[in-house]
C-alpha cells in the first residue's frame, strides 16, 4: 500500500465521514460500506462523467433486477487517500478508480484490492480485443477493462481566444513551439486592463505533472516512456529532452508570466481561474472542455486549442501510449459483485458509452471513431483529429511477459519522482535539474534490478530483455506480433 501522512489521513478520514453522511444518487448503506444488500457504493475521479453516471446509475435503479448506485465523485488528488483510509478500516466502495493509487494494478491485485468481474458474454465480446493480461486481467480473470482510447496525451494547450485576440495575436495560429508560446505568453501579460498572466498550471499535483512532462519529452523527440528508452529499456530521464522541457517551464515562471499563488494549485482551482480570465494559456488534459465548459457554459465561444509543443518549429509531433489501464474496479471487500457486474456489463462496455464518454469531453473513448458524430465542441473535436495522426500504440512490457507483474509487484515507488522534481524546479526547490533527473534514473534502474531479481527468487522468468524493443520504430504502432518478433 502506498504511504499515507499524517495531515493526509486526517484529510481522508474527513472526507470519508462527509461522503458518509451524503451521496450523489439515492440508495441504502453508508460510504464504502460494499457491505451487499439491494444497493451500491462507487467512488472515482471523472469529473465530466458525473451527470452521465448519474443517468446511468438512475436509469439502473429503475431497470429489473439493478439497484440504487450511491456515487461520490473526488478530485483526482484527493482519491488516493480516501480509498487508502477506506481499506484501512473496511469500508472501500463496491466500486471505484484506482486515481491516486500509485501502484501498478498487478500490485493492487497481489494486495488484495480487487475481485475478478463477472462480465456477461456479451460484455466481454465488446472489450476481449482491448484487454491485456497484466493490466486489465490477471490468471485469466478480468478484473477491469479500459473506456478510454490510447491516442491521448495529456499536455494540451488549451487558451482563452479573448485573451489572445486582445493582445493582437491570432487565435487561429497558435503557438507550436517553446519560443513561440514564451513569446505569446510574454504579448498576453498584462494586456486588456486588469491583471492578466501569460499562463497558469495544476503544479500542485506532482502526479499530473509527470503525465505532462512525459507527453511533452516525447513530442521533443524522446524515444520512450516514463523515461525508459524502447530501444534498450534503459532509464534515461536525464536526457537532455527531458531537461529541456522543464528549463522551458521554469523559464516561464522565471519570466513572471505565470499565476502567483499557482505552485500549490490542484487542477480544478487553476481550471476555474483559467476560465474565470486570470491568464490565456493553461496545460491540460482533453477533459479539460469537458470540466470547463461544465461549470463556465459561456466560456464555449473563448475555448481555443493548440497542439502539443515541440523545441522546433517544423517538428512532426509523435507521442506514444500504452494501452489504458482498467477504469472500473470491483474493491475485494464487495458482497455484489454480480450486481457490480451487471451495471458494468450493460452500462459501461457499450458504443452508447462511448458516445456518452465523446460529449462529455472526456478523454477520448475506447472507440474513438465516435466522436465526429458526437456534440462535443470543435476545440475538442480538433484536439481528437491531431490524436488520431500523432498518437500511437506504445510497447507495453508486461504485454510480452506476463511475469512481469510479478516484478511490478516487487517495485517500491522511488522518490523523489518526476513529478516531485518538477515542481521543486518551479518553486525553486530543486536548484540542479540535470542531477535530480540522473539520480532518479539511477534509483529506479536500481529499484527495477531489485524487483527483478525479488520476481526470479519467486519463480518468475524475467530480465532487463523485457524491458528492452529493439525493433521499435518511430510513429507506428506497436502490436501483438512484435512481441514475438524481438
Amino acid at each position: 500500500m502506498t504511504a499515507m501522512t499524517r495531515r493526509g489521513f486526517l484529510a481522508a478520514a474527513g472526507a470519508l465521514t462527509a461522503v458518509a453522511a451524503t451521496s450523489a444518487c439515492g440508495g441504502s448503506g453508508g460510504a464504502g460500506s460494499g457491505g451487499g444488500g439491494n444497493s451500491l457504493t462507487w467512488w472515482d475521479h471523472q469529473n465530466q462523467l458525473q451527470q452521465a453516471k448519474k443517468e446511468i446509475f438512475a436509469q439502473f435503479a429503475k431497470s429489473p433486477g439493478g439497484a440504487p448506485v450511491q456515487y461520490t465523485y473526488y478530485n483526482p488528488a484527493k482519491l488516493g487517500q480516501a480509498l487508502q483510509l477506506a481499506k484501512q478500516s473496511n469500508q472501500l466502495p463496491d466500486l471505484r478508480s484506482n486515481a491516486g493509487l500509485t501502484l501498478p494494478a498487478a500490485a493492487l491485485v497481489a494486495a488484495g484490492w480487487s475481485q475478478p468481474l463477472e462480465l456477461s458474454a456479451e460484455a466481454k465480446a465488446r472489450v476481449q480485443d482491448s484487454l491485456i493480461e497484466g493490466l486489465h486481467t490477471f490468471d485469466g480473470k478480468i478484473y477491469a477493462f479500459p473506456i478510454f482510447s490510447h491516442q491521448t496525451y495529456s499536455a494540451v494547450t488549451w487558451f482563452n481566444k479573448e485573451l489572445v485576440a486582445r493582445a493582437g495575436l491570432d487565435p487561429e495560429a497558435p503557438p507550436k513551439t517553446y519560443d513561440e508560446f514564451r513569446a505569446a505568453a510574454r504579448a498576453v501579460q498584462g494586456k486588456g486592463g486588469g491583471q492578466t498572466y501569460g499562463w497558469v498550471w495544476n503544479i500542485g499535483m506532482p502526479i499530473r505533472l509527470a503525465e505532462q512532462v512525459n507527453d511533452l519529452a516525447q513530442a521533443a523527440g524522446f524515444a520512450g516512456a516514463a523515461g525508459v528508452r524502447y530501444g534498450n529499456g534503459e532509464f534515461a530521464f536525464h536526457s537532455d529532452e527531458y531537461l529541456n522541457v522543464i528549463e522551458f517551464l521554469v523559464s516561464l515562471s522565471r519570466d513572471k508570466v505565470l499565476v502567483p499563488g499557482a505552485n500549490s494549485w490542484l487542477d480544478d482551482v487553476a481550471r476555474a481561474r483559467w476560465t474565470a480570465g486570470i491568464a490565456a494559456y493553461y496545460f491540460d488534459g482533453p477533459w479539460c472542455p469537458g470540466v470547463a465548459l461544465k461549470a463556465t457554459p459561456g466560456f464555449a465561444d473563448k475555448l481555443g486549442v493548440g497542439p502539443i509543443l515541440t523545441p522546433e518549429a517544423g517538428a512532426e509531433v509523435a507521442t506514444y501510449h500504452v494501452p489504458q489501464p482498467g477504469d472500473y474496479w470491483l474493491s475485494s471487500t464487495s458482497k455484489n459483485a454480480a450486481l457490480a457486474s451487471k451495471l458494468l456489463s450493460e452500462h459501461f462496455t457499450t458504443e452508447e458509452y462511448s458516445r456518452r464518454v465523446a460529449d462529455t469531453m472526456s478523454q477520448p473513448p475506447r472507440d474513438i471513431s465516435v466522436v465526429d458524430q458526437s456534440q462535443a465542441h470543435p476545440a475538442y473535436k480538433k484536439l481528437i483529429g491531431w490524436f488520431k495522426e500523432s498518437v500511437f500504440l506504445a510497447p507495453e512490457p508486461i504485454a510480452g511477459n506476463k511475469d512481469l507483474q510479478q516484478v511490478q509487484i516487487a517495485t517500491k515507488p522511488v522518490t523523489p519522482t518526476l513529478g516531485d522534481i518538477v515542481q521543486g524546479a518551479l518553486t525553486g526547490d530543486v536548484t540542479d535539474v540535470r542531477a535530480a533527473l540522473t539520480k532518479l534514473s539511477s534509483d529506479s534502474a536500481a529499484m527495477r534490478d531489485a524487483a527483478i531479481a525479488a520476481a526470479k527468487a519467486k519463480g518468475a522468468q524475467v530480465s532487463l530483455d523485457d524491458y528492452a524493443f529493439p525493433n521499435w520504430k518511430p510513429r507506428t504502432d506497436y502490436t501483438k506480433p512484435m512481441y514475438a518478433e524481438r
